[in-house]
């Protein structure tokens, strides 16, 4: 699984990474790795679960299968961010790749209104006959999420 292979995600989650990495201007890989390292440094649910677990003094070691070495390897991961990833894994009691696969997963869960933008733009590509205004749809969606 090295570079944590598209094919390998649900075709949902490979298709918002893909596009969000057009739209930040980024090449698939270089978007994950960006992408990974701003989840292990920002503070999630599963922090709670690593600080009790380390209050108790029994946090597991970490299960590293061969995903988390491939991972780590292609992907250049800093230390703190693996040593995050290593942590919250041990504490949900997962290896730390299919840890991080479940991150890339939720991650793409999570939709903002350019994700919801870009699937039209998409469209349009798909079919320039589609006469879409697309700060209408822009609108919607800003309203339908309560913004």
């Amino acid at each position: 699984m090295a570079l944590i292979d598209f094919d390998d995600l649900p075709v949902a989650t490979a298709d918002v990474l893909r596009r969000r990495a057009r739209g930040a201007g980024l090449g698939p890989a270089e978007y994950v790795r960006r992408e990974l390292i701003s989840r292990a440094r920002t503070r999630v649910p599963d922090d709670a679960v690593v600080d009790f677990v380390e209050q108790q003094g029994c946090l597991p070691g970490p299960v590293i299968d061969a995903d988390a070495v491939a991972v780590i390897h292609s992907y250049d991961m800093p230390f703190d961010v693996l040593d995050r990833f290593a942590r919250r894994a041990s504490a949900t009691g997962m290896p730390i790749g299919e840890y991080m696969r479940g991150q890339l997963i939720a991650m793409a869960r999570r939709s903002t209104v350019d994700d919801a933008m870009g699937e039209f733009e998409e469209a349009m590509r798909a079919d320039p006959s589609l006469d879409l205004d697309m700060n209408e749809i822009a609108a919607s969606v800003r309203y339908a999420r309560g913004l």
